[in-house]
């Protein structure tokens, strides 16, 4: 065993004689207890131990000569937690002092299912304490490659979001600081001058497990042995004492032969919004050799945080690679210092935080103001069947997560003829409460068509102007599980269309108002949620020709159950799946599920003029870049549905996308999206094509 880890002193009278006494500390992988052998001079003057080690029992100093056993002639239990002082005889023969003398018996309760013998879990976690100081003795700075890539996908007719940075790491024993040499968001990368992007992560946890004393922050188990890329290791679990401070709960796996930290899984408890969990992996490995001691660190973090947006859990998806790792490496001081001379990013690992290291004359100073918020200028226009001209698109796109620094969220996209956006407060009633308000209008006419076996039924057409508000709070019951209750407004004015026939009755306009309840889990990728809500209109009046109307349709239900799950490969491919199901009660023309660019149903290429009171629907999108300059989404969207109301046939819809994202001049980005859809017979004439052009300037 590294003595330099227990601390181990041999003193005699008031002088340190450790490197003059022969000796050495040695540690039993089959019976886990320590053991000091020693030689020295019978004549000399008397010998005291100072050393610390875990759960010493009666101490006892052994002659494997004469093959007794007597007591220390001093044995002190010092302050220092583990910390020893003791006497030793002297002979002129080698001397062993037994740590855990008649302790074999303890061991009984420990075992596995080959009824191996394993030490106690005190005993591991001292180890990889001695093991970690150890090399950190040794290890006085590092540099190396840091890859940062963060995924998440906002709804599932969206596409996939990726952010990749790639940074350099310095660390040494004071600090940890890293420069970014690259930004890249959806293909479109940036080497300067990149868009602001949010810096939002969970608390910081300022006690670590396995870093600090047992029993004060963790509680440990072990819970048996497991391989780890081939190497035995010891599993511990771990739990935190104290429930009021964000700690990890999770699994650690310790080396069995040299006790370092193989691989870590963990939960963050007790997080405050905007991230509700995260759920980490770390992997350790060996990054080199330092005095013929291998040097293990960090080399793969995989974590799956959710982050509470618009009112609604989104997950993200985020890994970190190190690579190229230069230990005590000569030129660190000159590379940091470099680093700071230049005009990157910088960022600092402090206590409170991932911070930013901005320039300030020509020093770094780290600096509170983080960056919360992103915006962009948005210019473009739709064109969709469900509107007899061109949507422009003219405003500005914001997403804050401290507005009016009011720990208050704000998420708006505003485009002159639309507006939609989400206010929200994350942290209410002790944290785990949340409240957000939805609103969205439109100040165009959106077309209302009907189709039957005959096809479009002529006359029957109507204009709507919808605005809507709606009150949303959130319980968050678990990391992963959550429960919401909604309330939502909406106003609906219908008017006549020039090609509407004398004789069809145009709906009047409508306050509607709903309640509901929904749920969310989500964890190791996957996302379920469930809806359920009930409808009221103010005002219901016979429209139509007559037939279509019942008065019973004043109210009605919505449902829905979905599941989704991303696959993510190579950085920029990833693969998104996801299932829904549909449906209601008393839902009519004007209360049915359509496919129109807002919807929580959209499929792409679809029009708003295909309706269903029943659906169930598979949508699939894959998204890769090429040259690391073009992002492309490809999305392949399938549906059957009915209309009981109707002839009660299920009746297929496909939807098929392509969108294109690149970089365009002026630190700009283009997107083009162009939707296909493959209707039933019934609703030829409806339109089939969708395209949509946008240019957005980061501000």
């Amino acid at each position: 065993v590294d003595e330099r880890a227990a601390d181990l002193q041999l003193v005699r009278g008031t002088s340190n004689v450790t490197s003059a006494v022969t000796h050495r500390l040695l540690y039993s992988l089959t019976g886990f207890d320590t053991f000091l052998v020693y030689w020295g001079s019978p004549n000399g003057e008397p010998l005291d131990l100072e050393i610390t080690v875990a759960n010493a029992m009666t101490p006892m100093v052994r002659d494997p000569i004469t093959g007794t056993s007597e007591t220390p002639m001093r044995l002190h239990r010092l302050p220092q937690e583990n910390r020893l002082r003791m006497g030793l005889p002297l002979a002129d023969h080698p001397m062993i002092v037994d740590f855990n003398y008649g302790a074999s018996a303890s061991y009984g309760a420990a075992v596995d299912v080959q009824q191996e013998a394993l030490p106690r879990v005190e005993e591991i976690i001292f180890r990889h304490q001695q093991a970690q100081a150890a090399q950190d003795a040794v290890l006085q700075n590092y540099i190396a490659h840091v890859r940062i890539e963060q995924h998440f996908h906002p709804s599932p007719a969206d596409p996939a979001y990726n952010v990749v940075t790639e940074n350099r790491l310095f660390w040494d024993h004071v600090v940890v600081e890293w420069e970014e040499l690259s930004f890249e968001l959806n293909g479109a990368k940036w080497t300067a001058n990149r868009p602001a992007f949010p810096l939002i992560q969970p608390e910081k946890v300022l006690s670590l497990p396995l870093d600090l004393r047992l029993n004060q922050d963790y509680a440990y188990r072990l819970d048996g042995v497991d391989l780890v890329n081939g190497r035995a290791a010891f599993i511990v679990r771990f739990d935190p004492i104290d429930s009021q401070h964000a700690l990890y709960r999770g699994t650690v796996w310790i080396d069995r032969r040299t006790f370092v930290r193989l691989k870590i899984q963990a939960v963050e408890t007790k997080l405050n919004g905007p991230v509700v969990s995260n759920d980490e992996t770390h992997v350790f490995a060996s990054a080199g050799e330092l005095q013929g001691r291998p040097v293990w660190l960090l080399s793969h973090l995989v974590s799956k945080q959710i982050f509470l947006i618009a009112g609604r859990n989104v997950l993200v998806e985020r890994e970190v690679h190190l690579s190229d790792v230069v230990l005590n490496a000569s030129e660190f001081e000159t590379a940091r210092s470099a680093a700071r001379a230049s005009n990157r990013i910088m960022y600092r690992d402090t206590d409170a935080g991932v911070r930013y290291l901005v320039k300030k004359g020509e020093t770094r100073v780290v600096s509170n103001q983080l960056t919360t918020s992103a915006r962009a200028f948005a210019m473009g226009t739709d064109i969709d069947p469900s509107f007899d001209y061109p949507l422009p698109i003219g405003g500005i796109n914001i997403l804050d997560f401290n507005f009016l620094n009011r720990d208050v969220q704000l998420a708006l996209l505003y485009g002159g003829v639309i507006a939609l956006g989400n206010i929200q407060h994350a942290n209410l009633w002790g944290g785990k409460f949340d409240a957000s308000v939805d609103f969205f209008g439109l100040a165009l006419k959106s077309n209302d068509d009907v189709f039957d076996s005959h096809g479009k039924r002529a006359g029957e057409r109507v204009n709507r102007i919808p605005v809507a508000t709606g009150l949303n709070v959130g319980y968050q019951i678990t990391a992963f599980q959550k429960i919401s209750g909604h309330y939502e407004f909406k106003y609906d004015a219908y008017f006549r269309d020039a090609a509407t026939v004398q004789e069809f009755a145009v709906p009047p306009s409508t306050a509607t108002n709903g309640e509901g309840a929904g749920y969310e889990y989500r964890r190791h990728g996957y996302s379920l949620t469930a809806d359920v809500a009930a409808y009221q209109r103010t005002t219901w009046k016979a429209w139509g020709f007559g037939g279509e109307f019942d008065p019973d349709d004043r109210t009605f239900a919505k449902y829905n159950v979905g599941i989704s799950k991303d696959f993510i490969f190579a950085t920029f491919h990833t693969i998104h799946l996801n299932g829904s199901y549909f449906g209601g009660q008393r839902l009519d023309r004007f209360s049915m599920y359509q496919f129109g660019l807002f919807d929580p149903t959209r499929m792409h290429g679809v029009p708003s003029a295909v309706r269903f009171a029943e659906l169930g629907m598979f949508r699939a999108s894959y998204s890769f870049n090429v040259f690391d300059q073009y992002r492309f989404d490809l999305f392949l969207d399938q549906a059957r549905g009915r209309d009981p109301r109707g002839d009660n046939t299920w009746r297929q819809v496909t939807g098929t996308g392509i969108r294109l994202n690149l970089r365009a001049p002026r630190s700009t980005i283009l997107q083009l999206d162009v939707g296909k859809s493959v209707l039933p017979t019934v609703y030829r004439g409806a339109g089939s094509t969708v395209l949509q052009v946008l240019l957005l300037k980061p501000l």
